[in-house]
């Protein structure tokens, strides 16, 4: 089958189309001829050699997919042959004492699809039955494809960490990146008073486009704690939506109110940052670590996008052979929600 591999770590130019064995399922997996894939940052530090994600070479990247069950291995439980589906991204073994109490991300042997097995960059993904949601014939292959990753890890951020109450403040900072992009839409869904912070002018009208009450224009040395505060009359956001780490984390704490929750998934500027405890304490707020998000509330999110509550934003679309060309696109920063690999014919 066609799959976009890489041989060696390295930039954009390590991805390459070639042709790799066809998989076949065992058990309890079944195979998806795909359609459409998603990139994710995720991807980008796969790709380019992150201690944290080692995997054997060659490697097939992509975490989010939809498309068609093509084949079911003999013990495959509740999907047949043929049907619309799309790939939940975190595999976990259903049994250890986080699965079996609901936080399956957390799972001791919880991996990422494409982060150490082969991903969705190809023609077919193999995955576990458990894996595999199906989809109604309304929803696109294209939105399917879109909202694995950014839509679960920030439904996750937002309403399993934060709880996240209507008419609460949500500060959503680097707005424009898929998952900030999820986040202002289930914030908005859900009743927020949402506002935003991006660096680039151009996303101000289509964040705005998605109902975000306030956008801040993140110059190098502005500070949008204080624009935070004169619009809240000095009391500051209920929860801030973080996943940019150093370069904007002590304005997210500062603009947090009393009680306030900051949410976090990434560190995409640097993995430490500073921590002021007096003002932790004396305001009794919560820092919050979010991983992606459980199989619950991948259903949960799935009902709302099955139900047209909101859609999926998605940016642009690359044949699968121009791959290299889509992790460029997504490493310029120009990219509003998501980029997704068109496989199917």
């Amino acid at each position: 089958m066609k799959a976009i591999t890489i041989s060696q770590h390295g930039g954009p130019e390590v991805l390459v189309q070639t042709e790799i064995p066809h998989p076949v399922p065992k058990e309890n997996q079944v195979l998806v001829r795909l359609e459409y894939a998603a990139l994710n940052h995720l991807d980008i530090w796969v790709r380019a050699g992150g201690p944290a994600y080692p995997v054997p070479l060659p490697h097939v990247l992509g975490a989010d997919g939809t498309g068609v069950v093509e084949e079911a291995g003999p013990d495959v439980e509740g999907i047949t042959v043929g049907t619309r589906v799309v790939v939940l991204p975190g595999l976990a073994c259903g049994m250890c004492e986080f699965c079996r109490r609901g936080m399956d991300n957390q799972c001791h042997q919880f991996e990422i699809l494409g982060a150490k097995r082969h991903g969705t960059y190809a023609e077919y993904v193999l995955v576990p039955d458990q894996n595999v949601l199906a989809i109604p014939d309304k929803l696109g292959f294209e939105t399917a494809a879109a909202y694995p990753v950014s839509y679960l890890t920030a439904w996750h951020m937002l309403m399993g960490r934060a709880k996240l109450q209507p008419k609460e403040k949500v500060l959503i900072v680097g707005a424009g990146s898929g998952v900030s992009v999820a986040g202002a839409q289930i914030a908005k869904a859900m009743g927020a008073y949402v506002y935003a912070v991006t660096t680039k002018e151009e996303k101000v009208p289509k964040i705005k486009s998605l109902g975000v009450e306030h956008v801040f224009l993140q110059a190098e040395k502005s500070d949008f704690s204080k624009w935070v505060f004169e619009l809240t009359k000095g009391k500051g956001v209920e929860i801030v939506f973080e996943h940019v780490g150093p370069a904007t984390w002590e304005k997210s704490f500062r603009s947090l109110s009393k009680y306030g929750r900051l949410v976090t998934c990434g560190a995409t500027t640097g993995p430490k940052v500073n921590l002021e405890l007096r003002s932790m304490f004396g305001k009794d707020i919560s820092i919050l670590g979010a991983r992606m998000g459980t199989q619950k509330e991948f259903m949960e999110l799935s009902n709302l996008i099955f139900e047209d509550k909101f859609k999926p934003i998605i940016d642009k679309t690359f044949p699968l052979a121009e791959a290299a060309e889509a992790h460029k696109y997504l490493e310029s920063g120009q990219q509003f929600g998501k980029i997704l690999l068109k496989i199917g014919k």
